[in-house]
């Protein structure tokens, strides 16, 4: 039996004395670390097409025929899409970049959901006034 062996901070292991139960340990480590499940995969692969199908209907939230705002929102759902992909299609879920993206989504998501209540707001608004 080989004794565990220091070499400047690193251990060294002798891997023939592992069992079965630490090598599903590590497997499940592996899972995380080179990625998310086939479903959250599939589920973002959906997403990405949605948003292509949202930027090429004639349906907006916001309409077109806005200059700049007709395509931000095109833009905002197309670019939340791909940040969706990066994230669940990165190799190594821990890496700074998949983070910043996830956040960077999110951020945007919140965005959508406060222009969105404040759109709707306005509306109502402007209903309230032109019905009195």
């Amino acid at each position: 039996m080989r004794k565990n062996k220091v070499f400047e901070d690193v251990e060294v292991h002798d891997m023939s004395e592992m069992d079965s139960r630490s090598s599903c340990t590590n497997k499940g480590a592996e899972k995380e670390q080179n990625g998310v499940s086939v479903v959250w995969k599939a589920l973002s692969v959906l997403i990405a097409m949605a948003a292509v199908a949202y930027d090429m209907s004639p349906i907006d939230a916001v309409p077109d025929a806005l200059p700049v705002l007709g395509w931000l929102d095109d833009l905002g759902f197309t670019a939340m899409a791909a940040l969706n992909l990066y994230q669940q299609f990165a190799k190594d879920q821990g890496a700074l970049a998949v983070r910043l993206a996830k956040y960077v989504k999110w951020m945007m998501v919140a965005l959508v959901v406060i222009a969105g209540v404040a759109v709707g707001g306005l509306v109502a608004a402007i209903v309230a006034l032109v019905t009195r």
